[in-house]
């Protein structure tokens, strides 16, 4: 064994260039295939880092079978479940908020969870300080109390060692410090703050006055998630059996952390990455093995005199095995690397792809199962690149390869093998730079999105007024109308508008029913949802969005006025279709306890409030004045000419009305627009990625087979000189053996693309993308590429002389 690898080394360091394209080649393949694997492994399918980490789940309700991605659970709901589900323990519930914390010289916002003290033993973490809440913590009339993240205790508190004990100010309550959690800990999310739920049933009289919930649980041993699924769909059905009006057609589903963050519709777009970056380590396999195999022809006359010496044909099997091993090897050793640089760089990109922070579970690395799975890839694709050299020993027949003159003339079984699989790298290759080509479209069209207005020349920033300073309509009117003037009077800023979401910018939906409506059902999801966004008098225009019919707010629309919205114009031709003049109608929201009819008042051009590729791009919008209906969460919006340098005077002119609130997310209009498409753009990063390596393995592998066939034919080329075949035939007839695999291959590659382009247009885009004609150019481009990978050695042996062709060996 020895001996075979000395050999088998010396045989690579023989061919440095040989060597050096083969490891450059499954170099490319194993590191992208790490890479990907790695990504996706982390951000979809890796335990969470707890205790039974891979049974922590979250309920997501659902209603018709269609998922709500974006709602919580009714939290009536959420008590029937903890008690009649028999698939799920340690049920408990959270839900998040906005806190403004102030130690007196500064305040800055945070995202805090209000829970139940169970949650904490749930996760199966202790305190690194202090204590976690327990049950007295939530107890009516009991001190408040506050667990902090290590990362706010160092950044914000500056590690302040006494800091147990000590009272702050949250929401502008004095709020006393407990407990500070280990630098792991950011449960569920990204969070830094947990303050104690108090979520009495009592309260609420009625189940759609209950608020919306977070609820997760751990599978109980041995129930997978469809069980689980089942489970709460019979009790879900019990429930909307005995309450129809708030559960007819909702259901519940069980979603692990990761695909509850990410979104379900995440999933197929991962599955086509995994699918793309795999084809692209089969082509690597492909490339590889083709060239060993061509090696080994080469060699045909040095193996057949060994066979004839009596040398075993498991040996050279081994020999060339090794040799494969350890083109692989170093290929792997390599490919590790690469992997680890290119997570590395992707850790530093993911902060940008989210609009608040990352999850904890999002750190990339190549950790001991990676490693492992490398080891697994080296080996695997050592035995795929050696199989075909193997077969070519084993079932070589080397009496005529020492009766031929030349130095080993590829047989006919070999030759059909390699344009097989130059076919097939054609095929692989045109599908997934199809695919690339296709997703740098979306993300044109997307980046370039008309979102309904001009989005040049904007500053925004985000608040969050707290209950305890802020308790009812009247002082949130009243902070409203000051910070108005307040942003009026900043220099330099032309219009200023205060809403709660800007454009591009998410709002909840919620439901709506028009007056002259004939759906008299008491199911609740019958009715059609709405972006309901509401904003201060004059912030619609200031926005660009400008009525095109009746009017926008005034000041005089108040309380004690009549309640009116301003609808979208596709709000108008949804549901008053062929109606020119909509101003007077009335709608009213359905799941909100405000159940008054609202009148329109204007008319405006539809404006998109989510990412452009996603279904938000659809929802008609209502917007409501916030001084008829006030909200806690509002964005600011300046417009100016030069708009990021206005940053500190936004933040001035807020702590000027209240020294407690900070402003969060300062940046301008276009910046907040372009996180919306940032994971996109890194998708279709990758994509093109893999399409230029997978373009570059299926030309370098088309010009080692031509050229190793075309040097086997140099003398048949020589002798067809000699008897008066001119350079043009003979190049028509090379050109048109490789055209032949090309065609094939475009006939393989071109279906599988168009079969994945349209689940793709409609994940990403409007669905009416037309990919037709782009996928032509790509397929134009491919046969564009293996033209000259044929071209090259055809037009170096057809300018031989006719006399050296003949003696060429």
């Amino acid at each position: 064994m020895l001996f075979d690898i000395r050999y088998a080394l010396r045989l690579l360091l023989k061919s440095p260039s040989f060597t050096f394209i083969t490891v450059l080649i499954m170099s490319c393949g194993l590191a992208l295939t790490l890479y990907m694997f790695s990504v996706i492994n982390t951000i979809m399918f890796t335990p969470l880092p707890y205790p039974d980490g891979k049974n922590m789940v979250l309920l997501n309700p659902t209603v018709n079978g269609v998922s709500l991605s974006d709602s919580g659970v009714n939290f009536l709901d959420y008590k029937e479940i903890k008690a009649r589900n028999t698939t799920l323990d340690e049920v408990g519930y959270f839900y998040a908020e906005r806190a403004d914390i102030s130690d007196g010289t500064k305040a800055v916002s945070y995202m805090a969870i209000r829970n139940t003290p169970e949650m904490f033993s749930y996760a199966g973490v202790q305190p690194y300080r202090g204590r976690v809440l327990n049950s007295e913590d939530v107890q009516p009339g009991a001190t408040p109390v506050a667990v902090i993240s290590y990362s706010m205790w160092q950044n914000y508190f500056a590690g302040d060692e006494q800091l147990i004990g000590r009272d702050v100010l949250i929401n502008g309550i004095h709020t006393r410090i407990v407990g500070i959690m280990p630098a792991s800990f950011a449960f569920p999310f990204f969070h830094d703050l947990w303050l104690p739920s108090r979520l009495d049933p009592s309260q609420y009289l009625m189940r759609t006055g209950a608020p919306e919930v977070s609820v997760y649980a751990r599978l109980k041993p041995g129930i997978a998630l469809d069980e689980a699924d089942r489970d709460l769909s019979r009790v879900m059905q019990s429930l909307a059996s005995e309450y129809p009006e708030s559960n007819k057609g909702l259901s519940a589903q069980v979603l692990t952390f990761q695909e509850n963050f990410m979104g379900e519709e995440t999933m197929p777009i991962f599955i086509v990455m995994l699918f793309a970056v795999g084809f692209v380590l089969v082509l690597a396999c492909c490339n590889v093995g083709n060239l060993l195999l061509a090696r080994t022809t080469e060699r045909s006359k040095e193996i057949a005199i060994r066979v004839a010496l009596g040398s075993p044909s498991g040996r050279l099997v081994m020999q060339m095995m090794w040799e494969s091993l350890f083109i692989c090897a170093f290929s792997g050793v390599i490919a590790v690397l690469l992997a680890a640089w290119g997570l590395e760089i992707t850790n530093a990109l993911l902060p940008t792809f989210v609009p608040n922070k990352i999850p904890f579970w999002w750190h990339l690395s190549l950790d001991n199962i990676m490693i492992f799975n490398a080891l697994a890839l080296v080996i695997i694709t050592a035995v795929v690149t050696s199989a075909l050299p193997a077969w070519k020993i084993t079932h070589g027949n080397f009496n005529d390869v020492l009766r031929d003159g030349t130095r080993g003339a590829q047989s006919r079984g070999a030759g059909r093998i390699s344009r097989i699989l130059v076919t097939f790298e054609v095929g692989l290759s045109c599908s997934i730079l199809c695919i690339s080509a296709l997703l740098a479209l979306l993300v044109y069209q997307a980046t370039r999105a008309d979102y309904g207005v001009d989005t040049q020349g904007y500053l925004t920033g985000q608040i969050n007024l707290n209950a305890s300073q802020y308790p009812d309509d009247a002082s949130r009117i009243q902070f409203y109308q000051r910070l108005q003037s307040s942003l009026s009077t900043i220099p330099g800023v032309e219009k200023t508008a205060i809403t709660t979401s800007a454009v591009g910018q998410f709002t909840v939906p919620h439901q709506v029913d028009i007056d002259s409506s004939t759906n008299n059902s008491k199911d609740r999801w019958s009715y059609p949802l709405v972006n309901d966004v509401q904003v201060m008098p004059g912030s619609l225009v200031a926005m660009g969005i400008t009525p095109v019919a009746g009017r926008e707010f005034a000041s005089s629309d108040t309380q004690d006025s009549q309640p009116v919205v301003v609808v979208s114009q596709s709000f108008a031709e949804q549901f008053w279709p062929g109606e020119r003049d909509v101003v007077g109608k009335r709608l009213r929201f359905r799941d909100t306890n405000d159940q008054r009819w609202f009148t329109v008042i204007g008319v405006v051009p539809n404006v998109i409030h989510g990412r452009p590729f996603s279904a938000f791009r659809q929802r008609v919008t209502v917007y409501r004045s916030l001084e008829q209906i006030s909200a806690a969460s509002l964005t600011l919006v300046l417009r100016a000419q030069n708009p990021d340098t206005l940053g500190p005077a936004l933040v001035n002119a807020v702590r000027q009305i209240d020294s407690t609130l900070s402003v969060n997310q300062v940046q301008t209009l276009n910046q907040r627009l372009a996180r919306n498409t940032a994971g996109l753009h890194f998708i279709a990063n990758l994509f093109m990625l893999f399409g230029l390596v997978a373009v570059i393995l299926a030309a370098t592998g088309i010009y080692a087979v031509m050229r190793n066939v075309i040097n086997q034919r140099i003398q048949e080329i020589g002798v067809r000189m000699a008897m008066g075949a001119t350079e043009g035939v003979l190049l028509r007839m090379l050109m048109l053996q490789g055209s032949k695999q090309l065609l094939i291959g475009l006939i393989i590659g071109l279906p599988l693309a168009f079969f994945v382009a349209p689940k793709l247009t409609r994940i990403l885009g409007n669905g009416h993308t037309s990919f037709a004609l782009l996928f032509w150019a790509v397929a134009v481009m491919i046969s564009l590429i293996v033209a000259l990978a044929v071209w090259l050695p055809s037009r170096r042996a057809i300018r031989m002389s006719p006399a050296d062709a003949i003696r060429y060996e």
